[in-house]
């Protein structure tokens, strides 16, 4: 294999999509805080964008580095390392990657004057390597790890727009219903996963609760958790005062999640669900 195939291959063990996704996120949630988008424009102020970027590309190479043997038997098609790219080039990318990250994170702390933003990319760094060989085969911690995480972005934006401080109660008690509508979401999808990969991570011996529990059980906590984002986003449209079409998004989102439930398609429930995190940031706009 050439070079530059190998390199396409490894450029799709970052996740592109998701990683964009990722800045998107947080470029819509600073500016729903005030953020001054301008500034984006400086290189290094660009970091507040590109850091979270960088760990997530860092995190899913280093992810599908110990996913190896429950990628061979869930999606032995897609399996890259070892095949198409070498498991050293991943390992050194992944260093590379979260070495910048955390310089660049550093440079943001000392322009802004706040340690956060260092101590939150380290913290993100530390979660995701942790994620595959540790966290994950132990009950829901690995799907908390992971919402945690994709939270956590929003808890960034945050940091680049007021530092530690908070505002005021209004703005405080909508941000913080928006993290959680976040973090459940992201549990949501994560479970979904665990249910699709049952197989694979029996075999790596990961003891998710989804490979625990029987599927009726899981489908009670899925049930739930649909009926809690529903709750929240009637609620949601209430404080916020949404338009028609930001509330058309949020209902198909919904809906969507609900229909592929129904028929307990995990394929199509995992989409729906990632749908409808992306409606609840267009709900900012």
């Amino acid at each position: 294999m050439s070079r530059l195939a190998s390199l396409g291959h490894w450029f799709l063990l970052t996740r592109p999509w998701n990683v964009l996704a990722m800045g998107a996120m947080v470029a819509i949630t600073q500016r729903w805080l005030g953020f001054p988008m301008e500034e984006l424009y400086h290189l290094g102020t660009f970091g507040w964008i590109a850091v979270p970027m960088i760990i997530g590309a860092a995190g899913n190479l280093i992810n599908d580095f110990f996913d190896l043997k429950e990628d061979r038997i869930n999606k032995p098609h897609r399996v890259r390392v070892g095949r198409t790219v070498k498991r050293r080039v991943v390992i050194v990318t992944h260093w590379g990657l979260t070495l910048a990250a955390l310089i660049w994170s550093a440079w943001l702390s000392r322009s802004s004057g706040n340690i956060l933003p260092l101590v939150l990319a380290a913290s993100f760094s530390l979660m995701l390597y942790l994620y595959s060989p540790w966290l994950k085969g132990r009950g829901a911690l690995g799907n908390v790890t992971i919402a945690t995480c994709v939270a956590g972005l929003c808890l960034w934006a945050w940091t680049s727009t007021f530092g530690l401080v908070f505002v005021d109660e209004v703005i405080d008690y909508k941000f913080f219903a928006f993290v959680f509508l976040i973090f459940l979401l992201t549990i949501l999808r994560e479970w979904v996963k665990d249910i699709q990969d049952m197989e694979g991570d029996v075999a790596a011996q990961h003891r998710t609760l989804a490979s625990r529990w029987s599927l009726a059980r899981s489908k009670v906590v899925l049930w739930t958790g649909l009926a809690l984002f529903a709750s929240l986003s009637v609620w949601w449209t209430w404080e916020r005062a949404l338009d028609n079409w930001q509330i058309l998004a949020l209902a198909i989102g919904g809906g969507g999640s609900a229909s592929a439930l129904l028929g307990m398609n995990t394929k199509a429930l995992s989409a729906w669900l990632k749908v409808a995190l992306g409606t609840v940031f267009l709900a900012l706009l």
